[in-house]
C-alpha cells in the first residue's frame, strides 16, 4: 500500500495526559456495564490514591514520550500536578527536541485539548514559535468545534 506520508492527518502530533495510579486502580468513572438486573455491587476506592500524571504525543509513523510529571526532591522523585510552566517546560525541553532530533518539528501539526495549562499565554506563545504550520485546540467540539491558530 503506497501512503502519501504528506497528507495532514499523518503531520498530526495527538497529545494528551492521563493520571495513572500508583496504586493500580483505573478510573471508571466514563465506564458504564450495562445489565438486565443492578447487580447490586459497588467496590470501595480510596479518594486521594496517589498517582503521576503522563503525557504522551503521538503522529501516524512514531510514538512521541511517555514524559511523567515528577519533580526531584532529597527524598527521591515526587508526583507533580500538570501547571502551565511545567506544561510550557514539558513541550519546551522534551517534545520540541525530540521532534528536533526526528527532524519533523517544521512539518508537525500541534494537536492538544483546551485544558488551562495547554492554552495559558505563554504556552499559547511558545507553540507558534516551533509549530510553523497549525496548532489544532480542541475545547469542547460540540460547543465550540475546533480552534486552528
Amino acid at each position: 500500500m503506497n501512503v502519501n506520508l504528506s497528507w495532514p492527518p499523518w503531520d498530526i502530533l495527538w497529545s494528551n495526559e492521563a493520571h495513572f495510579y500508583l496504586s493500580g486502580t483505573i478510573n471508571t468513572q466514563n465506564c458504564r456495564i450495562w445489565a438486565k438486573e443492578n447487580p447490586r455491587t459497588h467496590k470501595e476506592i480510596p479518594i486521594r490514591s496517589p498517582k503521576v500524571p503522563v503525557w504522551c504525543g503521538f503522529k501516524a509513523t512514531f510514538n512521541l514520550g511517555l514524559f511523567f510529571f515528577e519533580i526531584i526532591s532529597e527524598r527521591g522523585s515526587v508526583t507533580c500536578s500538570v501547571k502551565r510552566r511545567r506544561y510550557h517546560d514539558m513541550l519546551k525541553t522534551f517534545a520540541v527536541l525530540q521532534l528536533q532530533q526526528r527532524r519533523v518539528l517544521t512539518s508537525t501539526i500541534f494537536k492538544q485539548d483546551g485544558a488551562p495549562p495547554h492554552i495559558h499565554g505563554f504556552v499559547k506563545a511558545l507553540l507558534p514559535q516551533h509549530f510553523k504550520r497549525k496548532v489544532l485546540v480542541v475545547a469542547s467540539f460540540l460547543i465550540h468545534g475546533y480552534h486552528v491558530t
